[in-house]
């Protein structure tokens, strides 16, 4: 092949790589704002939420009619969601709490949408993945809720993590959680335990 252009599909698939790299060099900011250094990439976090969910999937789907569903969950596409949430970071970056409730909601949304919408037009089965990250971002299924769910479980362990270490102004991590899974709600009253 030397000489000849790429296939677009191959090049989708280094871009990918090239975001993904990207990722694994970015720091979390809210920990960095917190004065946590050094602290986990978005990279480290997704491997984490990706982890949780699958593990939350599996107990959850153990009793799936206890737990309000009419269905098992699909814990295929709930990890596909949690590998995809935060790609989008990659190009508008990690924003911190206070930087995304400044901006607002919708326009972090749209860019968001917009970033994630370049970032997988030319990858194969990229439309697919593009409506799985609106899924996400609308909460718009169970799978969706469970990501969610997990992306918060994680930070908060994350946060107990740090606090472990020494750091004590990380009280902003623990709160305002709404919570999607019964057995989300308590893994979270767990570490709140642990926490004291």
């Amino acid at each position: 092949m030397s000489g000849q252009s790429a296939p677009p599909d191959i090049a989708a698939l280094v871009t990918l790589l090239d975001h993904g790299s990207i990722l694994k060099r970015l720091p979390r900011t809210g920990w960095l704002l917190n004065g946590v250094t050094p602290c986990e990439s978005v990279a480290d976090h997704t491997a984490g939420v990706a982890l949780l969910t699958l593990a939350l999937a599996g107990a959850i789907n153990a009793d799936w009619r206890g737990a309000g569903l009419t269905a098992p969950l699909d814990t295929g596409r709930a990890v596909t969601l949690a590998v995809l949430h935060d790609l989008a970071e990659s190009v508008v970056t990690d924003l911190p709490k206070r930087s995304a409730e400044l901006i607002g909601a919708k326009a972090k949304h749209r860019a968001e949408a917009e970033a994630m919408a370049g970032l997988l037009a030319e990858l194969p089965g990229g439309h697919d993945y593009t409506i799985l990250w609106n899924e996400y971002d609308a909460r718009a299924t169970p799978e969706a809720r469970l990501v969610a769910d997990a992306d918060k479980l994680e930070m908060v362990h994350q946060a107990l993590q740090y606090e472990r270490a020494g750091h004590r102004t990380l009280d902003e991590f623990w709160h305002g959680y709404r919570w999607n899974y019964g057995l989300c709600e308590h893994l979270y009253e767990v570490l709140q335990r642990q926490r004291s």
